[in-house]
């Protein structure tokens, strides 16, 4: 395949290297780096530095941890598109209303990327999750609002992992796809016990772009039952951030 020209291969491996540090691990080495974006290690080792003497990257003897100032990125963008100003008010004012959390997300290929999250007192705390944080797309409410988005789901269910998180995850590819058709059809997500046991997750879309959900400890109440109190909240949510922002930065 001809190399695009107006394309800096070597900013790219730069992203590439910024990429790798995923949560899985805080710290990792020029060995590991290498291994996860494919690149030599003496390629990498140039990159790595590179990184470190502009601040995005600290070295601590033989292993290399993300620095803040790699929030800087991100805090542009959520400043730019309003979202202290706007977005993270409505989330918050919704989910007490709620009485749950809620989450903005959108897809990143073949993951979820959370961009924001409401914050409420006394909100239950699963997993941990912050901005930026990546979900899979084929087991969560919000993958699957995002998939059913997608002009060809067929094909980033095929591509995406299907590994299981839980018994109740769903593996086969007709199976997903028919999860998806349905969401599609009926205009929202819901996924039991898929991702985390126990947990109810719901989601609906916001414009084409991206997604909102919230999840609710199972207990002894079904599934519809929670989707039919809380899908009302998330739609009207939904419907006053399309109004408030600018959609097409989520793109």
């Amino acid at each position: 395949m001809p190399q695009n020209r107006d394309i800096s291969t070597t900013f790219a491996k730069g992203l590439a290297v910024l990429g790798c540090f995923d949560g899985r691990a805080a710290d990792l080495g020029l060995a590991e780096i290498a291994r996860r974006t494919g690149h030599d290690r003496a390629t990498v080792r140039r990159l790595v530095l590179t990184l470190c003497a502009e601040g995005y990257l600290r070295q601590t003897g033989r292993t290399f941890c993300l620095r803040p100032k790699v929030l800087a990125l991100a805090g542009g963008m959520l400043q730019a598109g309003g979202f202290g100003r706007t977005v993270q008010p409505l989330l918050d004012r919704h989910a007490r209303q709620l009485g749950h959390p809620i989450t903005l997300a959108v897809r990143d290929d073949l993951r979820v990327l959370l961009v924001a999250q409401s914050t409420i007192a006394g909100a239950p705390v699963s997993f941990g999750f912050t901005l930026g944080s990546a979900l899979p797309l084929l087991h969560t409410s919000l993958g699957r609002v995002l998939l059913a988005q997608a002009h060809t789901p067929a094909d980033l269910i095929a591509r995406a992992p299907r590994t299981p998180h839980t018994d109740q995850s769903l593996t086969d590819p007709a199976a997903l796809a028919a999860a998806v058709t349905l969401t599609r059809d009926r205009g929202y997500a819901l996924v039991d016990g898929e991702f985390e046991p126990g947990t109810v997750g719901i989601a609906v879309p916001l414009g084409r772009v991206a997604a909102l959900g919230a999840s609710v400890p199972r207990g002894t109440g079904s599934a519809e039952g929670f989707a039919s109190l809380i899908c009302p909240a998330l739609q009207t949510c939904a419907a006053e951030l399309a109004q408030g922002m600018d959609l097409a930065r989520l793109t």
